[in-house]
């Protein structure tokens, strides 16, 4: 899985909680080190399973590939894992299958967690 750019203007700033599946988010920063996104997410090694909780990109950064960066990024360490998120929006359900035909990974709206997650 290749990683796509990252526009120079954008840096991402990293949270993890502890494992196991403790909760993740990746935060969009432009270059003042104002939010312009977020990527919160858990992943569960020893189940390898991810959830997708929340991902969102204002809106006049949309369009950029941040979204689909985040993903990339978020996805990396975990390949063949099992992903599912929260319920979708209509643009999140747009978003998701264009990353399921990229990424060749599945991410039913479903909400499916592992035990180690805490909801």
């Amino acid at each position: 899985m290749s990683r796509p750019a990252r526009p120079p203007a954008v840096h991402f700033e990293r949270v993890i909680e502890t494992p196991p599946a403790g909760r993740q988010a990746l935060t969009m920063l432009d270059h003042g080190d104002r939010p312009v996104g977020c990527l919160e997410y858990q992943v569960c090694h020893p189940c390898r399973r991810g959830y997708i909780g929340n991902i969102a990109v204002a809106a006049h950064w949309q369009g950029l590939g941040l979204g689909r960066h985040a993903l990339h990024t978020a996805l990396a360490p975990c390949p063949g894992y099992t992903w599912s998120t929260s319920r979708q929006s209509a643009e999140g359900k747009r978003f998701f299958t264009a990353m399921a035909d990229e990424l060749e990974i599945a991410f039913p709206p479903d909400g499916v967690r592992c035990p180690h997650m805490a909801p």
